[in-house]
């Protein structure tokens, strides 16, 4: 009979990954350097799968509740992403700081007299790591012949960042318009984005100790059933019933709204962009 359970969690950890998989977007084309990058997290991804399907089955062996194995399943795949370290965050901090870099770079480059293209050449070679593929992808787009404005816009869009946007307007600008004083503009985006970068710090701090508490809460939430199956059974034995298991859902599904709303609490929409089609004007600061 175990058995029997262990094979249906197995399967309900199944469904909802097949769920989750069909309501995600399909990926975009890989771009040039980002294969070995996908495959591992393809890996990664097959490791994650084979955890939720051992945690479901068991579960589902040990206290033979599907509904259990079902939640041990989606907690196995949900929470590592929503209380681990919020790489995504980090990156989005370095590559403001990569962006602001290189802005500065522009700037003092385009005062010794360098023209627009000559300058993106020069600075891409030692431009920090952050943006150093993108870029790569611009300086290869310019040697071919690509419109500078085509090319900027095609970097904007592979950076997908505001503060890049503020810094391909201004070449744009320049490029489309003869604008003078260029190097001032450029310095001022770098400004302000060195000031994007240290605001963006302090909510990073604010959002850190959401996330703490957020991991206090689970942990207690999840030491609690857990303590009681071991130490006193008895107190759990009625939701092995058909009641029981519709109420342990709806407690599940409970808590993991109120897991989704503290995560929300903490985030923070970006700036909206500026550069968002290859059809679209300059836009005149």
């Amino acid at each position: 009979m175990r058995a029997l359970f262990a094979l249906f969690g197995a399967g309900a950890g199944v469904a909802v990954l097949v769920l989750i998989g069909g309501l995600r977007p399909r990926p975009r084309p890989d771009r040039p350097g980002r294969g070995e990058r996908r495959r591992a997290l393809t890996g990664v991804a097959a490791l994650r799968i084979a955890a939720v399907l051992g945690v479901g089955a068991v579960v589902g062996a040990a206290t033979r509740w599907p509904v259990a194995a079902l939640l041990a399943a989606v907690a196995v795949w949900a929470l590592p992403r929503v209380l681990g370290p919020d790489r995504g965050q980090q990156r989005t901090l370095a590559r403001v700081e990569a962006i602001a870099a290189w802005a500065e770079d522009l700037s003092g480059t385009l005062r010794a007299a360098a023209g627009i293209e000559q300058t993106i050449l020069e600075t891409a070679t030692v431009a920090p790591v952050e943006i150093r593929d993108e870029l790569a992808r611009l300086t290869e787009a310019v040697r071919a012949g690509i419109r500078l404005p085509d090319a900027l816009r095609a970097f904007a869009d592979d950076l997908s960042d505001p503060t890049a946007d503020m810094v391909a307007n201004v070449l744009l600008q320049a490029s489309q318009y003869q604008a003078r004083d260029i190097a001032v503009g450029i310095s001022g985006v770098g400004r302000r984005a060195r000031r994007q970068a240290t605001s963006r710090m302090r909510i990073a701090t604010g959002r850190a100790r959401v996330r703490t508490a957020t991991r206090i809460i689970v942990a207690v939430m999840l030491a609690t059933p857990v303590g009681l199956a071991v130490f006193a059974g008895d107190f759990l034995a009625p939701y092995g019933t058909g009641i029981g298991q519709v109420l342990l859902a709806v407690f599940g599904a409970m808590f993991a709204g109120v897991i989704v709303w503290m995560v929300r609490t903490g985030q923070v929409r970006d700036l909206p962009r500026i550069l968002t089609g290859h059809d679209e004007q300059v836009v005149t600061p």
